[in-house]
C-alpha cells in the first residue's frame, strides 16, 4: 500500500543518515588523531577561557633559517622553529626582513658571544648575574641584531617563558636585537619574548661560536661587562623547508 511505501522509504533514509553520520565522525577522528603526531604546537585564546594547545600540520611553513657567514669562505645554517601563534608580530617582522633585508639590512650581524663559565649555576656562587655571580659573565648567549632603516621596535608579546637553551627571544622588551641561549637562564624570570627555537641538532653549531675559534673582546669597562665577537658575522634569513 501507499503507507508501506512511504515507511520504507523513511526506513530508508534514516539509514543513509546514520551511515553518513557516523562516516563524518570517523573523518573527525582520523583527522584529530593525525594531529597529535606534529612536532610544532602553537596557543589559540579561546574568548572564554585559558589558552589550549593545537598542533600544527604544516611544520615547513613555521620553519626558518639564518645563514650565517663566519668567515669568508665558509657559511654556516642554524635552522630554528617560529611561533606565529605566540608571537604574531615578532613572525610578522620576521618575513618582512626576509622580504626586504637585501635593500635594509645595516648591517645584520651576530656581533656578541657569550661562553657558557663553568660555574654557570652553582650555588656555591651568589644567585645574581655580574659581581662574582653564578649567572655570570659570562652570559651564556649568542646575540644578533635585525638592524634595518624602517622598523627599529618590535611590540613586546605574551609568550616570555623563562629562558631555556636553545630559545631565541628579543634581547629587551622591544626587538630589534635578538639571543640564542646557550643556557638555561632561570635568573631573568619572564622578561623576553621567545619567538623561536634552534632545533637541538643545530645547537653544536651555535656553541662553537664562542668556543675560541672566533677571537672575543671583553669590555671590561662596561656595566654589565660584556663580550663581544672581534669580527661581528653577517647574516641573511630565509624560510626553511
Amino acid at each position: 500500500s501507499f503507507v508501506l511505501i512511504i515507511l520504507a522509504w523513511i526506513g530508508v533514509a534514516v539509514h543513509f543518515l546514520a551511515r553518513d553520520a557516523h562516516t563524518n565522525d570517523s573523518l573527525k577522528l582520523s583527522h584529530s588523531v593525525s594531529l597529535k603526531g606534529t612536532a610544532i604546537t602553537t596557543h589559540v585564546t579561546s574568548p572564554t577561557g585559558p589558552q589550549h594547545n593545537v598542533g600544527l600540520d604544516q611544520e615547513h611553513n613555521h620553519m626558518m633559517a639564518l645563514d650565517l657567514e663566519v668567515d669568508p669562505q665558509k657559511t654556516i645554517t642554524i635552522r630554528m622553529t617560529v611561533s606565529p601563534g605566540e608571537c604574531p608580530k615578532a613572525y610578522e617582522f620576521l618575513t618582512w626582513m626576509i622580504d626586504n633585508q637585501r635593500t635594509e639590512c645595516r648591517p645584520c650581524t651576530i656581533y656578541r658571544g657569550e661562553p657558557v663559565p663553568s660555574y654557570w649555576g652553582s650555588t656555591d656562587y651568589p644567585d645574581r648575574w655580574d659581581n662574582g655571580g653564578r649567572w655570570g659573565p659570562p652570559y651564556a648567549l649568542v646575540q644578533g641584531g635585525f638592524v634595518n632603516g624602517r622598523i627599529q621596535h618590535i611590540e613586546r608579546e605574551a609568550h616570555r617563558p623563562p629562558i631555556q637553551r636553545g630559545m631565541v627571544a628579543w634581547a629587551g622588551p622591544r626587538g630589534v636585537h635578538f639571543f640564542m641561549a646557550l643556557a638555561d637562564h632561570p635568573e631573568w624570570g619572564n622578561e623576553h619574548t621567545v619567538w623561536g627555537h634552534v632545533l637541538e641538532e643545530d645547537m653544536p653549531l651555535v656553541d662553537a661560536l664562542v668556543d675560541g675559534t672566533h677571537p672575543l673582546k671583553v669590555l671590561e669597562n662596561n656595566v654589565p661587562v660584556i663580550t663581544n665577537f672581534v669580527k661581528p658575522m653577517p647574516f641573511r634569513i630565509r624560510e626553511y623547508s
